[in-house]
């Protein structure tokens, strides 16, 4: 990959698409967040859930019930991907389903638009830290800092919850492309010891971003096995603090939504071959392509709602 893709070209795409991301009023860009202190003086704050048991970051609305949970974005380049659908059933047992997950790894090839996301995440975790009880909040493993160029994030979510940590709340069916020959509806409910459920917490949307002819952005809907290694995205993201064993607790960045905006990055025969004849051209042809019917990512993904899910009211 290294030989025939154009990091320079990327790296402006990463750093111009998200500069442009301060002016989107819809959603939360990690780059552009500003002082995370400020931020959590604005409507927002950590809210404890007991069902599933859980810290989450939630915009106050109107009302003390009406939270949303917060989702926030953050673009880059896709490093590593395990994205649906599964080919053949995982061989592990049925109380492993649990772990099995889809998402990527992100690199922002050293962009600081990406660095400074990556530092919003160490100081959303040090508010969740804050938050809890001293020493019990595990330190961090979704970003790796290294020099910049390498700097990674990731972000999971998993395909299936245990129906006894699904407790009022709704299964709903997978979406298109995710599970087309149901191998993760039949193990959800193949062994009557371990049930398992696909909820509204374990979906991610894939889209691909658009403009149309005044400049303006839309996302259709895509299934995720058009996602490449390489491709510049932008991804939702929030972030979930759970319970594990010996009273700590860990904090999980949940990918909730994957925009393809751009991915095709590969050098021109010139800069591949720059001492050599360049290679005859392959015969073109011409075609006619667009979309019908454009879905605004904004109407389903602006935030998590979180009505399923029960307030810890202690």
């Amino acid at each position: 990959m290294e030989k025939l893709y154009n990091f320079e070209q990327a790296r402006n795409e990463i750093e111009q698409i998200s500069i442009e991301s301060k002016y989107d009023e819809e959603h939360i860009s990690l780059a552009h967040i500003g002082t995370i202190e400020t931020f959590f003086w604005e409507r927002n704050k950590i809210q404890q859930f007991t069902n599933p048991a859980s810290w989450r970051i939630v915009t106050q609305g109107e009302t003390d019930e009406d939270l949303e949970e917060a989702v926030f974005t953050i673009r880059g380049m896709i490093h590593v991907k395990e994205l649906p659908p599964l080919k053949t059933k995982p061989r592990i047992s049925a109380h492993k389903y649990k772990f099995l997950r889809q998402g990527i790894t992100l690199v922002g090839l050293g962009t600081p638009t990406f660095t400074k996301a990556l530092e919003a995440i160490d100081h959303i975790h040090s508010q969740f830290d804050r938050h809890l009880q001293e020493g019990t909040l595990e330190t961090q493993t979704a970003t790796i800092r290294g020099d910049g160029v390498s700097d990674e994030f990731s972000i999971w979510n998993r395909y299936l919850t245990p129906s006894r940590e699904a407790k009022g709340m709704q299964a709903i069916p997978f979406l298109p492309g995710v599970d087309p020959t149901g191998i993760l509806r039949d193990m959800a409910q193949e062994n009557c010891n371990y049930t398992y459920v696909h909820t509204e917490d374990n979906q991610v949307h894939y889209f691909a971003a658009l403009r149309d002819a005044q400049g303006n952005s839309k996302y259709e809907r895509r299934e995720p096995h058009t996602f490449r290694i390489g491709d510049i995205v932008e991804a939702q993201v929030s972030f979930v603090v759970i319970p594990v064993k010996g009273g700590r607790r860990k904090m999980l960045s949940v990918l909730r939504s994957l925009a393809l905006i751009k991915g095709n990055f590969k050098k021109t025969e010139k800069e591949i071959y720059p001492s050599e004849a360049p290679m005859p051209k392959a015969t073109s042809i011409k075609r006619r392509s667009g979309y019908t019917n454009e879905t605004s990512k904004h109407a389903e993904q602006k935030k998590r709602r979180t009505e399923d899910m029960c307030i810890d009211s202690k």
